[in-house]
Formats: C-alpha cells, sequence, structure tokens
C-alpha cells in the first residue's frame, strides 16, 4: 500500500475519515492525498452554457482554495516525507471520478467518512460511499463519525463461504500490516450446519497456513443481528466483507428493513469487491 485516497465534501465526517487516514498512512508510511469532485453541470441551452462554465470555474477554484487550507491544516498530523496532497476534479460521476483516480494514482487504500450515528447500515445506504464501494477495485474503509484510530488488533471477516480461500488470501496482506488477528465468522441456521461448516472453514484455514485466525460459526436465523452480536461482544476494531453478487452484501445491509440493533458507530468496515 503506498498511497491512501481520501475523497472529502470538506465536511466535518470527511475530516475525521482524513485524520483517520492520516494515521493509517503514518503506521504504513503510505501517502495520503485528498480528493474533491466539483459535479460537472449539463447546461439546457446553449444561451445559458457560457455562464455555466464561469461558475463551474469559480466552483472549481473555491473548492481548491478550500481544500488546500484544509490540506495545510491537516499536514502537521502526516509524517509522509511529501507532505499531505490534495487535488481537486471535476467530473459528472463521483463514483467513477473516484474509480479513475484511484488507477492513475495507484492507490491502495481508500478512506471514506459517515454520518449519522444510528449504524453502518444507515451511515452508507445511498451514500457515496456506497456508489464508491459498488465499483472500485480498491478496498474502501468506511470510517464512521466518532472513530479514532488506534489498530486494527481484533479484525472481524464475515462470510457467506462461497469464496472464503480466496477472500482471506486477499485480506491477508493487510492484515499482517497491523499484525491483525482476524476472527473468521459464517452465520448457520442450525446447530447441525453450524458443524459442518465450520470443518469446511478449518480445512481452508490449515491449508492456507496463516495463523493468527479465530474461527467462529454462530447460529442465528438473522445474519445482521448476529455478525453486530459477535463484534459488540469481542470489542472489535474493524469489521470487513466482501460485496461479490451482492448477496451477502444485501443481507448484512439490507436496505429493505429498519433494524434497531446495528452496528456500533465506532466500527469502520472494510469493504473489498470480489474479483
Amino acid at each position: 500500500m503506498q498511497t491512501i485516497l481520501v475523497p472529502t465534501d470538506l465536511s466535518s465526517s470527511a475530516n475525521v475519515a482524513t485524520l483517520y487516514a492520516i494515521q493509517i498512512g503514518n503506521k504504513l508510511s503510505a501517502d495520503v492525498i485528498l480528493l474533491h469532485v466539483v459535479s460537472a453541470i449539463q447546461p439546457t441551452s446553449a444561451s445559458i452554457r457560457h455562464k455555466v462554465k464561469n461558475l463551474e470555474k469559480e466552483v472549481f477554484e473555491l473548492a481548491g482554495n478550500d481544500l488546500e487550507a484544509l490540506t495545510n491544516k491537516l499536514a502537521k498530523h502526516s509524517k509522509s516525507a511529501i507532505g499531505l496532497k490534495h487535488k481537486v476534479v471535476q467530473g459528472a460521476s463521483f463514483n467513477q471520478v473516484v474509480k479513475s483516480e484511484s488507477k492513475k494514482l495507484d492507490v491502495g487504500l481508500i478512506v471514506m467518512g459517515t454520518r449519522g450515528a444510528s449504524g453502518l447500515k444507515k451511515y452508507i445506504v445511498g451514500s457515496n460511499t456506497t456508489s464508491v464501494i459498488e465499483v472500485s477495485s480498491v478496498p474502501v474503509l468506511v470510517v464512521p463519525e466518532e472513530a479514532k484510530f488506534k489498530s486494527f488488533r481484533n479484525v472481524v471477516y464475515a462470510t457467506d463461504l462461497k469464496h472464503t480461500e480466496k477472500e482471506l488470501l486477499s485480506l491477508i496482506p493487510f492484515l499482517e500490516k497491523f499484525e491483525s488477528i482476524v476472527h473468521l465468522i459464517h452465520v448457520a441456521p442450525s446447530a447441525k450446519e453450524a458443524l459442518l461448516r465450520e470443518e469446511h472453514i478449518d480445512a481452508i484455514v490449515e491449508r492456507i497456513g496463516f495463523k493468527k485466525v479465530v474461527v467462529r460459526v454462530l447460529v442465528n436465523k438473522s445474519v445482521d443481528v448476529a455478525i453486530d452480536h459477535y463484534v459488540t461482544t469481542i470489542k472489535a476494531d474493524l469489521l470487513t466483507t466482501f460485496t461479490h453478487e451482492h448477496s451477502f452484501y444485501d443481507k448484512l445491509f439490507n436496505r429493505s428493513i429498519t433494524r434497531q440493533a446495528a452496528f456500533q458507530s465506532k466500527i469502520p468496515l472494510l469493504a473489498f469487491k470480489h474479483r
């Protein structure tokens, strides 16, 4: 991981994510780049095209000034040899701009902030963060508004068992940088199923040879309730999952239901897109 990208709208929650990213960058000797996306305006007629162009130029300059001021303010927290960088880009699609810039800058991690205090599901559904997770081939770290970086000692990896070995192999390089213990958890509908699935997971872990793994198969009819309870019980530092086919992702952050029991607001989410 050489570069961390932080898309920011200059809000307070985005600033929390920026500080979080800087602290990760300090630990990993990675550079941090702030990115602000200015939405392109599509004129409805030729008569206003010139006015729109001037307005866009003004907005672009103001955004650049604000981002530079923020960068200078936060630079004191960075231990990077090059300091904290920033970039303003104009585009019609926020998530596509982030995706494109990630590729140009050879980004290894995207860090984004969230708003609210009633669970990760409510934080990210319908937000720019969700749209980036859905298109990004780079891991996206979702940072809740009250989060403060310490380390990623206890990392919960929730799996639906479809691609466990491949996903764990993708996750291990990230975990090794933080000397993390991964809690590999799966939710089964019955005790009988739990026993069979635990044997299956144990075989995968043994084959991979990664030692810092705790395997837990939980029995519960509700995936998100089970994961929420486990995350809370062990006081996890990070929850990670993969978004392949949206099947498990939709169960974890179902858009059609309202839950009172939600993930604790201080637990970041690391989302990988399955390849």
